[in-house]
């Protein structure tokens, strides 16, 4: 059965006003509060005082771009853990890709938008976070995963920003034993990269 698709806080960074307009109308018209910012300035004002479940992110814009942003936002701690960052740009070369995810974003869509792949984006992200809070908090409500004592150590090492290496020499083990606990675990989260499990590290406590 289908999960019902969640609602969220989004805040959408576009310098093009049309297609922010487009965006939150959506967006809104889905059931999210929606916020808007035009440049990096605005949307990292209003950071200071939000804290979104996601941001929706273009590259190109006047004065700082995108990557900048992000990287700015990760380096001042003005980014909340578990807020989810996409960027949505027209840059759709490998190489701008790949920049976008080494910057730390959580998700890369091309322009022009295509609003259904959107929607199903922000569903999943949320989903995703959805699960993660489950965990977070047991005796809320019905917990669908269970790790394991070596699993949950795993997973706060990679929460804390460790590397496999490192991981494998503080807990005595192999670097591919390592490997596969992360793989269980992403398998029980329904996740597929560190990104994401860093951040259910950080809201499930394990990452202090």
């Amino acid at each position: 059965m289908t999960e019902p698709a969640p609602t969220a806080t989004i805040l959408c960074v576009e310098d093009e006003r049309d297609l922010l307009e487009e965006l939150v109308e959506e967006l809104a018209g889905a059931g999210h509060r929606v916020l808007s910012a035009v440049n990096a300035d605005e949307a990292e004002a209003l950071l200071s005082r939000e804290r979104p479940d996601i941001v929706l992110c273009d590259v190109m814009m006047p004065g700082r771009n995108g990557f900048d942003l992000l990287q700015d936002l990760r380096r001042a701690g003005v980014l909340a853990p578990g807020t989810a960052f996409i960027f949505l740009t027209a840059l759709s070369d490998r190489a701008p890709r790949l920049t976008g995810l080494k910057t730390g974003a959580d998700d890369y869509l091309a322009k022009p938008v295509d609003l259904d792949l959107l929607h199903l984006t922000i569903r999943n992200r949320l989903l995703f976070l959805r699960r993660v809070q489950t965990v977070a908090m047991p005796g809320r409500g019905r917990v669908d995963v269970h790790l394991s004592r070596r699993e949950r150590e795993v997973l706060a090492a990679v929460g804390r920003g460790q590397r496999t290496a490192v991981i494998a020499h503080e807990l005595g083990i192999s670097e591919n034993t390592v490997s596969q606990y992360l793989k269980e675990v992403y398998r029980k989260l329904g996740i597929n990269n560190r990104a994401d499990a860093a951040r259910a590290a950080v809201a499930m406590g394990l990452s202090r």
